[in-house]
């Protein structure tokens, strides 16, 4: 019996055998506890099941040596292939779909970094400004404040004074107010989600072709590598600052390029969401500085926020940008020694970039500089064989944009001269030149602008609407029709600083016809600043003349504009110019045959410069209140039996 026993003791069953091989690795609390097979399996054991115990699997302290079972490495596995599965689905149909119809693995991890605490303290936050700030001596609205005061004695002036950059504020925030059923929460917003490959195609086309080729600061050629890289592999194998970048010339393109000249909602709504998606996607970043990259989005950062009215967020962003230049050296001459070529190219025209829309903004502002001329001694960009820009231009093209490039560099020094000395580099310290002293600094001024006209390159040439009228072979070549484009953009801004340089004559002029009544003080200054008037007048004129022209062509020559936001200023500045001189020879302040005749030929074009703000861009709230301001000047100076003309 003892025998037969442990014959069968050591002959063990089948099931025997396999109820050893299946012991878990973790048995159950319970189980445990009971001292009691347990099967593993989860949530709950067979034996915790039947005899209805609540089931609990702790893990001891003492397990460094558990071993894994073939069932979990089998569902990693599972899920790693579903991933894949859904990343080779999204790369095939990236072309025609929208990449924001990503997956939920894709794009959870990506938003959970985007909405961090952090991004509370980056862009968004920065400019959120509801006030365009201080608008100093060579701003429009200084002047416009000027002539409001003359023209209206203090009398009515709640009509015009309003402040044009000020209402650019209130009309830029509620002229396109979204829907409270449309307004998603930061974290419903996807920042990575792209138009299709052909709309973004066409866009980046339109951004090169027709505003970066104005100033370009930015490579196309690394720019279009780094865009083929995000067409086959998708929006993650890109970084957050480029894709930053990338929705910012979307952005830039939306406001800029409006068909028709029509200013649909549509077209501001879909520039502000690129816009949005590019603030988000910088985040906190801003603050960094840390290559030129970061340079070049501020930059054109900048530039898109003063074509959405909103001057004090474009003051605030470019003030970093030049921050971030002084932080890399940009303005070094040194520290482009041993830099290969390119390197050094794209340094150049960053920089310069920087004190190009920095000598902008402190005009239009009326701002002192953030750049002072003195810290300006760069040698200027060159186009070197190394530069590439086949895909975009051809080679003379490329060598016009860079002579239009160096040409406004070195006229907006000619800028930075006239609001350091005319302007008292818009400090408004409440001193003044005397009229002697302001035409003895225009007539030195006035020759260098000279100089710089006629050292104007092959190619490049000041136009009159006359000469633009007269041309009607459209051009053969790209690069006829960019000699052309390039002409009129130098022109405008020729005409424009010209304008400027001679308003602070009649400045003073309506000034003092404002308060004096000493007849031999009206005689003697008539007299030093004739000359001077005449030649703010005719830059007046020749700006108005230009782009009436342009912006009622119906063939290529419609094209040849810049940005219409640049177009709004070139008109509202000259008009103003033309408007006090019609005042001052309406008050008879101003004397003789050439003021008559001046009065004259000047007669028309406060009419045909609302003209042209009717027409330039239609819908947008600056615009419409520019013009306003333009037929409420021009009412009163038309009015012969008004009050305050009958007192002078």
């Amino acid at each position: 019996m003892i025998n037969m026993r442990r014959s069968e003791g050591n002959q063990p069953t089948q099931s025997n055998r396999a109820n050893r091989r299946s012991r878990v690795a973790l048995a159950c609390d319970i189980c445990r506890l009971r001292k009691s097979r347990c099967d593993g399996i989860r949530p709950s054991c067979s034996a915790c099941g039947r005899l209805g115990f609540e089931c609990v699997y702790t893990t001891p302290n003492h397990s460094q040596n558990v071993i894994i079972q073939k069932e979990y490495f089998q569902a990693l596995e599972d899920r790693v292939k579903s991933i894949e599965e859904t990343l080779a689905s999204m790369k095939d149909d990236f072309g025609a779909s929208i990449s924001s119809q990503t997956s939920d693995i894709e794009v959870k991890g990506a938003m959970n970094d985007t909405n961090s605490p952090v991004q509370g303290i980056g862009l968004s936050y920065l400019i959120d400004e509801n006030e365009p700030g201080f608008l100093g001596p060579s701003s429009n609205d200084h002047f416009l404040r000027c002539l409001c005061y003359a023209i209206t004695q203090g009398k009515d002036m709640h009509i015009i004074t309003t402040s044009t950059t000020e209402s650019y504020v209130g009309s830029s925030q509620t002229q396109y107010p979204t829907p409270a059923s449309e307004r998603k929460q930061p974290s419903e917003v996807n920042i990575f989600a792209l138009p299709p490959a052909n709309e973004m195609t066409e866009l980046v086309q339109k951004f090169f072709f027709q505003i970066g080729i104005l100033f370009p600061f930015i490579y196309p050629v690394t720019f279009l590598e780094t865009y083929s890289h995000l067409l086959k592999n998708g929006c993650l194998s890109v970084s957050r600052k480029w894709l930053a970048l990338l929705n910012l010339t979307f952005a830039t393109v939306k406001l800029s390029i409006i068909p028709n000249r029509q200013f649909f909602a549509t077209y501001i709504a879909q520039s502000d969401v690129y816009y949005q998606r590019a603030v988000d996607l910088f985040g906190e970043q801003v603050f960094n500085g840390e290559n030129i990259e970061d340079v070049q989005f501020l930059l054109l950062l900048g530039q898109y926020l003063h074509g959405r009215h909103k001057p004090g967020q474009a003051w605030t962003v470019h003030t970093l940008a030049v921050k971030a230049a002084f932080k890399l050296g940009l303005h070094s001459q040194n520290a482009l020694k041993d830099m290969p070529a390119l390197t050094k190219e794209a340094r150049k025209r960053t920089w310069y970039g920087c004190v190009m829309i920095d000598r902008l903004l402190s005009m239009t502002l009326g701002r002192p500089a953030a750049i002072p001329d003195c810290y300006v001694k760069l040698e200027l960009p060159a186009n070197h064989e190394c530069i590439d820009t086949s895909t975009i231009m051809d080679n003379t093209t490329a060598d016009l944009s860079v002579s239009c490039l160096n040409s406004t560099i070195v006229l907006y020094k000619q800028l930075a001269t006239i609001i350091d000395i005319l302007f008292d580099h818009n400090l408004d310290t409440g001193t003044s030149l005397s009229i002697n002293e302001i035409i003895s600094h225009i007539s030195t001024m006035e020759d260098n602008l000279c100089a710089w006209q006629i050292s104007l390159p092959q190619g490049l040439t000041i136009l009159s609407a006359a000469g633009l009228r007269d041309e009607q072979q459209e051009p053969i070549t790209n690069a006829e029709f960019f000699s052309r484009k390039f002409s009129v953009m130098i022109s405008l801004r020729y005409y424009n600083i010209r304008t400027l340089l001679h308003r602070p004559t009649l400045a003073s002029m309506v000034e003092t016809c404002r308060h004096t009544t000493d007849d031999q003080g009206s005689q003697t200054l008539p007299l030093v600043g004739l000359h001077s008037l005449e030649i703010c007048t005719e830059s007046a004129i020749a700006t108005i003349d230009i782009i009436y022209e342009l912006v009622h062509a119906s063939d290529w020559r419609a094209n040849l504009l810049e940005t219409w936001w640049f177009s709004l200023h070139y008109v509202f500045n000259a008009a103003l110019a033309i408007i006090g001189v019609l005042w001052l020879c309406k008050s008879n302040y101003v004397l003789g045959l050439a003021m008559e005749q001046l009065a004259t030929n000047a007669r028309m074009y406060p009419d045909r410069a609302i003209a042209v703000l009717s027409q330039l861009v239609s819908g947008d709230a600056v615009t419409d209140r520019c013009r306003n301001i333009l037929q409420q000047l021009t009412k009163l100076l038309n009015d012969h039996t008004s009050e305050i003309m009958s007192s002078l």
